[in-house]
């Protein structure tokens, strides 16, 4: 568990997997509704303030999880009971990352995808050093193209965590629009 203070009215609880199995929750199950997830988000709150020195106790919070690929993070927010604010999300962010074992099967896909016309301005294409990844930015991959990428992609994985991570570790090898660069450059 890692609990950080974000400022003074915000602070991040990270869960792991096996901390979530440990409380014996799910991200699905957690709920101010549920005696069982009431208790243990209570006690998050009682550690939270301890190692943090953030006074919670009595006040309006205001606590969203997100799931993230391995557990899930609660954000909390001390709620000034003035001045609401009001927070909405400006765009729905999809991102994905494909990764393939060889140079080989990314670039026939990429031929593939580039000509079937399913190019794609966020798109990059990363290497560490054991896989190469296509990844997409800000769009739904359509079925055609979740088609194509599944004949060559060893796995695909989604969420905007997971492609920054890759994008701190790996070497970029083609920044933006990706696809159609490599993909015009092939053929």
């Amino acid at each position: 568990m890692n609990i950080e203070k974000i400022n003074s009215e915000k602070l991040l609880i990270s869960l792991c997997d096996k901390e979530l199995e440990e409380y014996n929750l799910t991200y699905e199950g957690l709920s101010f509704s549920d005696n069982r997830s009431k208790r243990v988000i209570e006690e998050l709150l009682i550690r939270a303030e301890g190692k943090t020195g953030m006074k919670l106790n009595g006040k309006k919070l205001m606590i969203e999880a997100m799931k993230y690929d391995h557990g899930c993070i609660l954000l909390v927010t001390v709620v000034n009971r003035h001045k609401r604010k009001i927070y909405s999300i400006k765009s729905r962010s999809n991102n994905y990352a494909f990764r393939f074992d060889c140079a080989e099967e990314l670039l026939a896909c990429i031929e593939q995808l580039y000509r079937a016309n399913e190019t794609n301005k966020k798109s990059s294409i990363l290497s560490d050093s054991r896989n190469y990844y296509l990844l997409l930015g800000n769009c739904i991959p359509s079925e055609s193209f979740m088609r194509i990428t599944g004949e060559y992609a060893k796995s695909v994985q989604s969420g905007k965590i997971t492609c920054s991570a890759l994008r701190e570790k790996c070497n970029v090898i083609a920044a933006e629009n990706a696809l159609e660069i490599v993909g015009r450059a092939m053929l």
